[in-house]
């Protein structure tokens, strides 16, 4: 197996690791508040990380001139995990999958806007058509309320901020020191939260939540290996599987279904995915083949 290959199977594994997050967030969320979700949810991926980086001896909380960057990734992405543990208790699990894959989208204008690179035609076109999805998706007559849907979009421009300054720290800070920075100050905002309103889990919701925080550790860490064992622009397509995923977890565990609108905006979303993807490697190509 090649790396481009395992970087596929990398990719796939994250997707579905965070497709079961998800679910089980859904599966949870009666019983348990949201912040003591968010806690173990990072407490467990913070021990993980952190383990991981002291045996590479890595810098625990980074370079100090990291820092700015740092804090910039792990708040918007912290903001972006609030308010995906309430889309995803609130929503359709399929719904959500497909507003979050508009995230590369957000990361695209993100970028630039704010780091100053250039979108290209097929990138553009891509964007339009992902938010065609999106509507479709939001129809007001569609199976799930509209609020947590908008709400769902809020994280995917939450997430699409945070994977822009892990972009702007490519190449300046380990993958995993970026994990565990975000983690932990996660953990330490939660913590006097989730005080306020804690509740003790039995076993059946205590196994439950301990499986949010391990499936959201291993997606991280799968995504990390993916991207580390293969080019970006080779993998990211295979992250699309996770609508797939959440469909069809959502309708086993959940007991949700999906309707024809829902259908449409997922194509739609893939469909600008793939249209990006292939359409940037047939410029890429292209570059090549003039420069030879």
């Amino acid at each position: 197996m090649n790396n481009q290959t395992k970087g596929a199977v990398y990719m796939i594994l994250s997707a579905f690791a965070f497709a079961f997050m998800q679910a089980m967030i859904a599966k949870t969320a009666d019983v348990i508040p949201l912040f003591e979700q968010l806690f173990l949810r990072n407490f467990i991926a913070a021990i993980i990380a952190y383990i991981s980086i002291y045996r590479e001896k890595l810098p625990v909380f980074g370079t100090k001139g990291n820092r700015k960057l740092l804090w910039a990734r792990s708040l918007t992405g912290y903001f972006g995990m609030i308010t995906l543990f309430y889309a995803s208790s609130r929503a359709s699990q399929g719904d959500v999958a497909i507003i979050l894959k508009m995230s590369p989208f957000v990361v695209t204008i993100a970028a630039v806007m704010f780091l100053g690179e250039k979108a290209t035609r097929y990138e553009i076109i891509a964007l339009l058509v992902a938010f065609v999805g999106a509507f479709f998706v939001a129809n007001p007559e569609f199976n799930s309320n509209v609020f947590p849907l908008i709400v769902a979009f809020v994280s995917c421009v939450f997430a699409g901020l945070a994977y822009t300054f892990v972009s702007a720290l490519k190449g300046r800070e380990h993958p995993k020191v970026i994990i565990f920075f975000f983690s932990m100050v996660s953990t330490v905002i939660t913590f006097p939260i989730m005080l306020q309103d804690f509740v003790m889990p039995d076993l059946k919701y205590g196994v439950m939540l301990l499986s949010i925080g391990v499936s959201a550790a291993i997606g991280q860490l799968a995504l990390t290996y993916s991207y580390a064992m293969s080019k970006a622009s080779e993998v990211s397509i295979y992250n699309y599987s996770g609508i797939i995923f959440s469909m069809l977890l959502g309708y086993m565990m959940l007991g949700q279904s999906m309707i024809f609108t829902s259908l449409i905006g997922g194509a739609l979303v893939i469909g600008a995915g793939c249209l990006a993807f292939f359409g940037n490697r047939h410029l890429e190509h292209k570059q090549n083949t003039h420069a030879l």
